[in-house]
């Protein structure tokens, strides 16, 4: 991993905006810097207030532990590691480390997962102290992965398109939607994932049922019927690295209507990714393109009916969602090495819902795709 890069870029960020440090608790930009796999997603309660580190506009890092965390001081490229003991007070630590970072006022931005205590010790000690949002300082350093990186997001999508596999057998009469959720959560970290990026989705749509507003009333733990939709949205975390991924299959037979809709939405992803490029285009361009194939198939109005605001998926890396977001308010060239989660849904309220999502590189003159789950399969 390139840690020098991602230091400079911080730092740079923090001359643009005349700040003197930036602290960041056990976040995904704590993991960004450190390299440290500290768990930040869930179970914060189970942190400790000292995990945390301090950029300052110049200079090196500090790094500070809970004792509990020692171990992890080896695991970083950080030199400066400091340790806070378990009967040692944590005012007087944090006044040591901002007495050598040489702070007598400053302008300090704060990042995720920052304790109240620490915010409270360090207005204490640094008078005349003003605090900064800092959240999004490196966010125009995580949309371009580095090559290792990019290795450990081809992983975890490997992996998805292992429990997909795994999981397509299990769709059979009588099966719930918690039911399949759960074997997809099973699988994956059964194949070697630590945790899933967001909750799994299998959602069923019955043909010829009621139009409502919410494509979802099947209700959770009704057995799978035929002529049933069956939408999957599913992510793991391995590495550090998460996953995005999303396939529809048909339980029964297909009307001629859902079997080509499927069809029209795979190819609107295929022509779509084989326009994008280093260069060729913005993200907000994503849309209109996937939206004119659909149009030319005759899906685009189901594509309208589930994506009203035209946000086609986003970026994606330590966190499942990363900016920029396929939607109109973002306007970033297509640059290489970003990763993208393309994510187009087609929605006949009443009679299906079909979804197709790829994580895809974006590379100089042709875009890879991370997730290759057969594309052809549909009718069960």
């Amino acid at each position: 991993m390139n840690f020098e890069r991602r230091l400079v870029g911080l730092q740079e960020k923090m001359m643009e905006n005349n700040v003197d440090l930036v602290i960041y608790g056990s976040c995904q930009n704590f993991q960004y810097l450190t390299g440290l796999l500290i768990d930040w997603r869930h179970g914060i309660d189970l942190g400790s207030e000292a995990n945390n580190i301090f950029v300052p506009r110049t200079g090196e890092p500090i790094l500070t532990l809970a004792e509990d965390w020692t171990e992890q001081a080896s695991k970083t490229w950080v030199k400066d590691v400091r340790i806070l003991k378990r009967d040692e007070n944590y005012g007087e630590f944090l006044k040591k480390v901002m007495f050598d970072l040489d702070l007598e006022k400053a302008k300090i931005g704060l990042g995720d997962h920052l304790w109240g205590t620490t915010i409270a010790e360090i207005s204490k000690i640094v008078k005349g102290v003003e605090f900064f949002k800092a959240e999004g300082f490196m966010r125009h350093l995580r949309m371009i992965k580095d090559e290792e990186e990019i290795e450990k997001l081809r992983n975890v999508a490997e992996l998805t398109d292992k429990v997909m596999e795994a999981t397509v057998p299990k769709i059979r009469e009588g099966v719930t939607q918690r039911q399949l959720e759960l074997e997809v959560e099973f699988c994956g970290k059964s194949l070697g994932a630590s945790d899933v990026s967001f909750p799994s989705t299998a959602g069923f749509v019955k043909s010829n049922s009621e139009i409502s507003p919410n494509p979802f009333t099947y209700p959770k733990e009704k057995g799978l019927v035929r002529g049933t939709s069956v939408a999957f949205d599913i992510g793991f975390v391995m590495d550090g690295y998460c996953s995005d991924f999303g396939r529809s299959f048909y339980f029964g037979p297909a009307s001629t209507e859902v079997r080509k809709g499927y069809e029209a939405l795979q190819q609107a992803v295929i022509e779509t990714v084989d326009k994008m490029h280093d260069g060729s285009m913005r993200v907000c361009d994503l849309f209109p393109l996937l939206e004119s194939v659909l149009d030319r198939l005759g899906y685009g109005d189901y594509l309208r009916a589930r994506l009203p605001t035209k946000n086609l998926g986003h970026n994606i890396g330590v966190e499942v969602h990363e900016p920029p977001w396929l939607s109109p308010a973002y306007a970033e060239t297509l640059r290489e090495s970003m990763v993208i989660a393309l994510e187009p849904k087609l929605w006949h309220a009443g009679e299906y819902y079909l979804r197709v999502e790829d994580m895809v590189l974006v590379k100089k003159r042709k875009t890879e795709f991370l997730t290759n789950f057969d594309r052809k399969l549909f009718q069960l």
